[in-house]
């Protein structure tokens, strides 16, 4: 029976010291280690099959290697894309996750104090609670700002005027928005005042599900002016929002305009294809994932708070209001 290979038999292969060893299979950026013989430690580690002792590892850094990431529920369904990448790119960097969600507000304590309990490196979330986390945990915050922790939110002022300076082109001048309280909400109807288009514009505020599309798209269409453009809060609430029009006997690219917002792989598949923004999940994840490794390489660096540019992806919701319906 072959013995197990261990740290020692690939420091004496590359002949290097064990600390060095550790230090490369660690990832440390500080280890004085030429890039011949950082190759040749990792060549070495493949073709042995070393495999590290975790635990023993994790007892000697006093790191468990496993960061916590809490957000709201998975109904949304760009949360759970955004939950499922930092999963896989926290992989990619040797980091387990614990993962924990919550439906309600009254719900969000509990997450929070059973990912501290699991003793995790770090933390990725979508509501900052520190009075819950402890002062050593490093933080990194998905769509909200604070001056003490790192963060990464989109500039959703600039992606609502660039949705809307693309709807007034095509001749719409009343519009309607269907959400929930928050920033994004918030965002929007900045613009709209900022644009003048205050008076002409309503809001169905209940939340960020695709059953709130429904009942929005029916409340907003059964005005007495309705909107001819609706804003959505997310793109399952606007996929919602156009079967439902549709159902009721609307056009949706005709006689009614409706944008999403997140570009999800769902939106393309749609009929019409859904017009919305893109907020790149893919890289907003790696981003949150970089800061957050990068905080817990240096936890005296300077805070980072990350605004990211979107983009309208034009597709078939969206077409020129009908003639005598600009007013």
């Amino acid at each position: 029976m072959s013995m197990a290979v261990t740290m020692k038999d690939i420091a004496e292969r590359a002949q290097v010291s064990r600390p060095v060893v550790c230090a490369v299979l660690g990832g440390k950026s500080t280890c004085r280690v030429s890039e011949e013989k950082r190759r040749r430690i990792l060549e070495l580690v493949r073709e042995l099959g070393f495999q590290p002792n975790l635990q023993a590892q994790r007892l000697r850094s006093g790191k468990t290697k496993t960061v916590g990431i809490l957000f709201a529920s998975f109904r949304d369904r760009i949360i759970g894309d955004v939950m499922m990448e930092l999963y896989r790119r926290l992989l990619q960097s040797g980091y387990t996750s614990i993962i924990a969600i919550w439906e309600k507000a009254s719900e969000i304590e509990r997450a929070y104090r059973n990912v501290v309990r699991n003793k995790v490196d770090g933390i990725i979330t979508c509501d900052y609670h520190p009075e819950w986390i402890g002062e050593k945990i490093p933080v990194v915050v998905y769509g909200k700002q604070f001056p003490e922790t790192d963060s990464i939110t989109i500039d959703y002022a600039a992606a609502f005027s660039e949705a809307l300076e693309y709807l007034v082109s095509l001749g719409h001048r009343r519009f309607g928005y269907i959400g929930c309280e928050g920033e994004r909400l918030d965002a929007c109807s900045a613009v709209m005042k900022q644009y003048g288009f205050s008076g002409s514009y309503c809001v169905y505020n209940g939340m960020g599900y695709p059953e709130n599309g429904i009942r929005g798209v029916r409340h907003l269409l059964e005005r007495e002016n309705p909107p001819s453009a609706i804003f959505c809060h997310n793109d399952s609430v606007a996929l919602a929002a156009m079967a439902e029009a549709q159902r009721m006997g609307c056009a949706v690219g005709s006689d009614l305009s409706i944008i999403g917002l997140d570009n999800t792989l769902e939106s393309s598949f749609s009929y019409p294809a859904l017009t919305t923004i893109d907020t790149f999940i893919a890289e907003k994840a790696g981003m949150m994932v970089d800061l957050l490794l990068a905080r817990l390489e240096d936890p005296g660096k300077k805070t980072v708070s990350m605004v990211l540019k979107s983009k309208l992806i034009i597709r078939d919701s969206c077409g020129p209001v009908r003639s005598g319906e600009k007013k």
